[in-house]
């Protein structure tokens, strides 16, 4: 009986060993340089991209992610099922809907980028959706939604800020996933894709939107899906974006609503990435 207790130990040591051996393979970078700055720099990326597989592993395994984005899309579809019913439009009703990360789950993207050592970049977004147009998935619930919205008689707008030079592309992955028609997103009029052209800013196709519709919801993972107050110059700092969300406390699952994206967005370029234990120094809130 030894003899096994010792056999086995010495196999659960080798098993450690064996996942220590290739998690340090996978995500450390070998410190070459006695430079301690440049140590201190290179463990604060690998500390970064560690963060990242969490936040990647939470998306694509848990089940709370799942549960938020379908609570997310079962309170929208109620709001917007109480607005139809009380027939309060003067124009046909629409849903602005963003794309990514809202609708569409990029997250092999990432899992490229930490793969191949890569920061994003517009070339890489751009040939990553064209040579695997295949791995673009759905938000949990967003197709539901969509045809449920659909059934109501409401319009889905989607308004993104990938690229027009995207717009095949993006017509396909949307023809594949059952998202739309090939009537609709061949007719320039049909108003269904509004990619990005000259800017990021959103308000002016939501604009163009809202003139032809009654805009009864808005579905995005950034706040700069919803209102022109979160951007630049009108908010330059972390507390003057939650102050501005606050500012609008009474639309936010009534008239907003936000699904969880916990990998990129607006909020990380107000991020001191080299201070980052400021921010657990102060209170939440």
């Amino acid at each position: 009986m030894t003899n096994t207790v010792i056999k086995t130990t010495k196999t659960s040591l080798m098993a450690v060993i064996a996942y220590a051996i290739g998690a340090l393979v996978l995500f450390t970078v070998p410190v070459s340089d006695p430079n301690p700055a440049t140590a201190a720099a290179e463990a604060r990326v690998e500390l970064d991209r560690n963060s990242i597989v969490r936040a990647l592993l939470w998306m694509r395994t848990s089940g709370e992610y799942e549960a938020l984005c379908r609570q997310t899309f079962n309170v929208a579809l109620e709001q917007v099922r109480n607005e139809m019913k009380a027939k309060k439009q003067r124009k046909p009703a629409a849903v602005i809907m963003d794309l990514d990360e809202t609708v569409l789950d990029n997250s092999g993207y990432s899992f490229f980028l930490l793969r191949n050592r890569l920061k994003h970049h517009e070339t890489h977004w751009h040939n990553w959706n064209r040579e695997h147009p295949e791995q673009v998935s759905l938000v949990p619930g967003a197709r539901q939604f969509i045809k449920a919205v659909e059934n109501e008689g409401v319009r889905i707008v989607f308004v993104s800020n990938r690229s027009n030079a995207l717009r095949d592309t993006t017509r396909k992955i949307l023809l594949r996933l059952d998202l739309a028609t090939e009537a609709e997103l061949a007719d320039p009029t049909a108003m269904k894709l509004l990619l990005r052209q000259d800017t990021s800013n959103k308000q002016s196709r939501r604009d163009t939107i809202a003139a032809r519709y009654d805009v009864i919801a808005l579905l995005g993972d950034n706040l700069n899906d919803f209102a022109d107050a979160f951007r630049s110059p009108a908010v330059n700092s972390i507390e003057d974006r939650r102050a501005a969300v606050r500012s609008h406390a009474e639309k936010w699952g009534a008239h907003w609503f936000v699904l969880p994206n916990p990998i990129y967005g607006y909020w990380t370029r107000y991020i001191d990435w080299q201070k980052t234990e400021q921010y657990f120094e102060r209170p939440n809130r």
